[in-house]
């Protein structure tokens, strides 16, 4: 199964993501900070990149700028995960390349449905 690393401050939240995703089969990883999730990145090259969109040291935007400027982390997929409203979100990012969105509170099917579908998409990041 897929490589994901989990980039989120708060534990329990990343509990229930890594929970999820290792009853389904996929290795989890996990950085408490963006820093820490660059540092991961770079040592592990994970197949997904689930980003909480409000960490205290790196917004979504900062992390995704500075995550596409490096070549190898171009086909990397990067899911944002927020409470904030979709549309919101989305506007807020502007044209920055990320590939998905899953809401918070998570629901699992709504949050399988998004991984499997960034995982199995033989697309390039960024086309969301």
């Amino acid at each position: 199964m897929a490589k994901v690393l989990i980039v989120e401050d708060m534990p329990d939240s990343a509990e229930i993501a890594a929970q999820i995703l290792r009853r389904y089969g996929h290795e989890v990883l996990h950085a408490a900070s963006a820093e820490q999730g660059f540092a991961m990145a770079g040592q592990h090259g994970p197949d997904l990149i689930l980003y909480d969109y409000w960490l205290p040291d790196m917004d979504a935007r900062t992390f995704l700028q500075r995550l596409r400027a490096e070549p190898q982390f171009a086909r990397t997929r990067v899911v944002v995960c927020t409470a904030m409203p979709q549309g919101a979100m989305q506007q807020s990012l502007g044209d920055l390349r990320f590939d998905a969105c899953i809401p918070k509170p998570y629901r699992l099917s709504t949050f399988m449905r998004i991984i499997e579908e960034q995982l199995a998409d033989p697309a390039a990041p960024g086309s969301a």
